[in-house]
């Protein structure tokens, strides 16, 4: 049990492909200072933690982020964004849509896309705040860490945008 609900094997099969989803968009990204890129990945954690919630998102985010790192040769971050980037998708889906998704529950427009922004923006807070300290101990220099913040603001910029534009139109689809 985990956070007053089970586990379903429709919980593990939609964290596994959001996971893939997210590396999938991390990959596709602007390199940006050391260590710092430009990428969709933030988006696929938006959208996720939108129409998901917080478990879904901080998971998938978690996993998806960790993995693109290994596999993709950022293994100095790995453990990093396993939590930078979990604790981003937690809070974006827990602002936005609670921990578990609720199929059914109706919410209004404006009250959904508040819920949204401040999830989004939070995350973002997190994700920037996290990274600065993770580049800092990664490269061992303050000012490498800072040159990188307006790459993690692009990412988040860009993330927050794609998701705002594809969630209206994907909440009317997708169903929890």
């Amino acid at each position: 049990m985990f956070l007053g609900r089970k586990f379903t094997t429709k919980d593990l099969v939609y964290i596994g492909v959001f996971s893939a989803m997210l590396a999938i968009g991390t990959s596709l990204r602007v390199p940006f200072g050391v260590g710092a890129m430009v990428h969709l990945g933030t988006a696929v954690i938006f959208i996720i933690g939108i129409l998901y919630g917080g478990v879904y998102a901080g998971l998938s985010a978690a996993i998806g982020s960790a993995l693109f790192d290994l596999v993709m040769g950022f293994s100095p971050y790995t453990l990093w964004s396993f939590f930078i980037k979990g604790l981003a998708g937690l809070i974006v889906g827990t602002i936005a849509k609670g921990l578990w998704p609720e199929a059914g529950k109706a919410v209004r427009t404006w009250t959904w896309l508040l819920r949204a922004v401040a999830g989004c923006l939070a995350a973002a807070a997190w994700t920037l705040g996290g990274y600065i300290v993770a580049w800092w101990q990664v490269t061992g220099s303050l000012a490498v860490a800072l040159n990188n913040v307006p790459g993690s603001l692009m990412t988040s910029l860009a993330g927050f945008i794609a998701a705002m534009l594809l969630t209206p139109k994907l909440r009317g689809i997708v169903r929890p």
